[in-house]
């Protein structure tokens, strides 16, 4: 196996130093007492404990990406890497200390230049599994990093999908060559399979954590179910007789696979066999979604149709809804856009609609895995966001922390949760039990 190169190692190098503002002690004190008072008052809690927190010290245009050992952040190139961009890995904090600490990397690599997007993430055997998006799509690559030290294992051209301890799932996107899909040993990137892909829209199906389906609707009309074992098509529908070159993309919830022709039209099949079970019409429609026990359909117009995955009958319509966040069987948390041009975090009635409990404005904390709550923060002015838990079934939001110091774009996965500061740098919380 040949390793490419991805760049020299390098020694973390020392930051320009930051002008600091000099601010006077007595605001600190005040800020620092209106976000206790904050949390109290709207929690109805005793004074939060001091809590586990740290900054990252990365520039503007850095992104941050949260693993379960590791806290990974991309950093622009600048002239002095040539325009690469940088992949920095930090410890996580570990205790509660009186002042943050700014976090040091353990490591850094250079990365390809001409890439914008990144999805890094931990993988089995002390690895780190990079995958980048360029400008130009057939750049885009996957690589796999030791963990300890950054060196890099090996590096692969397309997009990964990490779905199973022993492989990765790899599609490659070209303007000028076929596109492909493969499968390949994660350790070691040897090719298990090969297909060449000709598709609008290529989704999964997960069991226990793994893809166990791969659904691809091909340019001619086609839906296929691949097996991920070997790429062969386990089973596969035609394009429609009366309509074959209409766009479609094809969308896995839960066991159907839902088809969505010319915009307008809903068909369900089954995963397994892809045997036929109802059809119906959502004008604009581009997209269908799992919303707990029914179906979301959203329509390119704005909005959500919700359906029934047993009959695709309608149940409900809201052309005001622009995302459900959390669905639970009774409830579910929405943003909903109003006729003011506010977005506002709403609980509806997954039976009918019906707007139960109005949030009011709360900015959403990413999550990179399913929870059974939602994370928001809303601004306390010069103290920081004020960090709190909905559940579906509660009518009122639940303040858990102050973040001091943060300003916005936060995310959270396993028990961190990340935002950028109002100095530029991340702050990194751990969450309180």
């Amino acid at each position: 196996m040949t390793v490419i190169d991805l760049g020299e190692l390098t020694e973390p190098t020392d930051q320009p130093p930051r002008r600091r503002r000099t601010v006077a002690g007595s605001r600190h004190f005040r800020a620092a007492l209106l976000a206790v008072v904050v949390l109290m008052s709207m929690a109805g809690a005793a004074p939060p404990t001091r809590r586990v927190y740290a900054t990252v010290p990365v520039p503007l245009g850095a992104s941050l990406h949260l693993t379960a050992d590791q806290i990974f952040a991309v950093v622009p190139g600048t002239d002095a890497t040539g325009d690469r961009p940088e992949l920095l890995a930090f410890p996580p904090p570990e205790r509660a200390i009186g002042t943050p600490p700014k976090l040091t990397p353990s490591w850094r690599v250079l990365l390809p230049s001409g890439h914008w997007g990144f999805r890094v993430q931990s993988v089995a055997d002390d690895g780190v599994l990079v995958s980048t998006s360029a400008e130009a799509p057939e750049n885009s690559h996957s690589l796999l990093l030791d963990a300890r030290t950054g060196r890099p294992r090996w590096r692969e051209p397309g997009v990964a999908l990490h779905d199973d301890p022993r492989r990765a799932l790899l599609r490659t996107h070209r303007e000028s060559m076929p596109n492909t899909l493969r499968a390949i040993e994660l350790p070691s990137a040897r090719e298990l399979w090969s297909v060449p892909l000709s598709a609008s829209s290529v989704d999964y199906r997960l069991r226990d954590g793994a893809v166990d389906a791969i659904v691809v609707s091909t340019l001619d009309g086609d839906v296929e179910v691949r097996d991920p074992e070997t790429g062969k098509v386990r089973h596969r529908l035609p394009a429609p007789a009366d309509d074959p070159a209409g766009y479609q993309s094809a969308w896995v919830v839960g066991d159907l696979v839902a088809v969505v022709r010319n915009s307008n039209t809903v068909a369900a099949y089954a995963v397994d066999g892809l045997a036929p079970r109802w059809q119906t019409t959502v004008p604009t429609v581009y997209h269908v979604t799992v919303c707990a026990a029914l179906l979301c359909a959203w329509m390119a117009s704005g909005g959500v149709q919700v359906l029934d995955p047993a009959t695709g009958a309608a149940r409900w319509d809201d052309r005001n809804v622009g995302d459900l966040l959390l669905a639970g069987e009774r409830r579910a948390l929405a943003l909903s856009g109003r006729a003011s041009g506010a977005t506002e975090l709403v609980t509806v009635d997954m039976t009918t609609g019906a707007v139960l409990a109005d949030h009011g404005t709360w900015e959403q904390v990413h999550r990179y895995e399913y929870a059974p709550h939602l994370l928001a923060v809303r601004p306390v002015p010069d103290v920081g966001l004020v960090l709190a838990r909905l559940d579906p079934d509660q009518d009122q939001a639940r303040p858990i922390e102050v973040l001091a110091g943060a300003r916005g774009g936060c995310q959270a996965r396993y028990d961190l949760v990340a935002c950028r500061r109002q100095d530029g740098d991340f702050g990194v919380w751990r969450l309180p039990e």
